[in-house]
């Protein structure tokens, strides 16, 4: 019997050897290293010593969540655009509309939602873009309501206020957009682990999901351990419970 703790990036799962995990962080503010290798995001101190942190999304080839998160405030944006749009269609062109009403379903809402900002000033930030989000998407009823009645004054009220909602929460999402570096460490984990040689390091992960306990029968193990970079080695699949994890060996810096 052996066991894995399995942690995950993007939407795959990854296992290693319980052994090697000494502990579970949340990722931290790190140095950074001049002229250190690329996948090694930087450096921080881990009770009496300073160790360095691998990415494992560089490891495997995959964009920074940073970088990621970047591109999803662009993509929220503009989805809130054509969230405007499409209420100004079903005023002036009377339309159906079909966007939601309610701040909780929309995409940036869901990421509110799961959120959970750590400075103060990220903390202002994020009850700001709630406050304007929440009554931007509210003031949909409001419009649609009005424009039975009196379709003019339905187009007025959307200049005169749901614009300015609208601004306020692109605004808000701008600002919070810009310290995408932040918001990465608040989302990920950091994994301390041990090499064969008893060095700490970290590697930041995306996030963790359990410990599995597995007969050694069950792992499907190629020939030989496969290298995955130079940081680490592909030693088998696993199917447990309707997904694939790839179990990696000896990740060390």
């Amino acid at each position: 019997m052996r066991s894995f703790f399995i942690f995950s990036i993007l939407n795959q799962s990854y296992g290693i050897d319980i052994e090697q995990v000494q502990r579970i962080l949340p990722a931290q503010v790190l140095t950074v290293v001049p002229d250190e290798d690329a996948h090694i995001e930087g450096m921080f101190q881990y009770e009496d010593e300073i160790i360095k942190v691998l990415s494992f999304r560089n490891i495997t080839g995959l964009t920074q969540y940073s970088a990621e998160l970047q591109d999803m405030f662009t993509d929220l944006k503009q989805q809130h655009t054509q969230w405007l749009e499409s209420l100004i269609s079903a005023v002036e062109e009377n339309t159906k509309f079909t966007k939601t009403t309610d701040s909780h379903m929309c995409h940036l809402g869901k990421w509110l939602d799961s959120f959970q900002p750590e400075t103060r000033e990220m903390k202002s930030l994020v009850k700001n873009l709630n406050y304007h989000h929440k009554n931007l998407h509210k003031s949909a009823v409001e419009v649609l309501e009005m424009k039975e009645q009196d379709k003019t004054q339905a187009r007025e009220w959307i200049d005169s206020n749901v614009k300015d909602m609208y601004k306020n929460t692109l605004s808000y999402l701008g600002e919070i957009a810009e310290k995408s570096e932040e918001v990465a460490v608040s989302f990920q984990r950091c994994l301390i682990l041990i090499d064969a040689d008893n060095n700490l390091f970290g590697v930041n992960v995306d996030g963790v999901e359990n410990i599995i306990h597995i007969e050694d029968e069950k792992l499907h193990k190629p020939k030989e351990v496969q290298d995955i970079g130079k940081y680490m080695g592909l030693e088998a699949i696993l199917e447990h419970e309707g997904k694939l994890i790839t179990i990696v060996k000896d990740i060390h810096i």
